[in-house]
């Protein structure tokens, strides 16, 4: 369906009522009403940028912490590394490698 300009326009300002009266969010107003999600979303932004949402950037915590220096190392250069509940110390890069491949072929069988 192609909308006219007053349309989309009404569209938009009855969407922004329902979601200040608390009746629902925008992506619900456009299911009721029948408009495409993406189709709404981008009317919306045209008419209202504040409403864009910015995506958030993932933590570095997130990531796995395998080959890290561990809590417990105090400055000894020893990488600590916890693998099914057992927790695994290696003094060098080498040793840790050789650990890591270990694992690897082990969670393969």
């Amino acid at each position: 369906m192609v909308y006219t300009e007053e349309e989309k326009l009404a569209h938009v300002g009855r969407a922004k009522v329902y979601v200040e009266k608390g009746e629902g969010s925008y992506t619900a107003y456009a299911r009721e009403a029948r408009v495409p999600r993406t189709t709404f979303h981008k009317w919306l932004h045209r008419v209202y940028p504040e409403t864009r949402i910015k995506k958030a950037r993932a933590s570095e915590r997130s990531l796995v912490n395998l080959g890290k220096l561990g809590k417990d190392s105090t400055g000894r250069g020893t990488f600590l590394v916890e693998y099914y509940g057992s927790r695994i110390e290696v003094s060098s890069t080498g040793d840790l490698a050789e650990l890591l491949k270990g694992i690897k072929e082990a969670s393969s069988i």
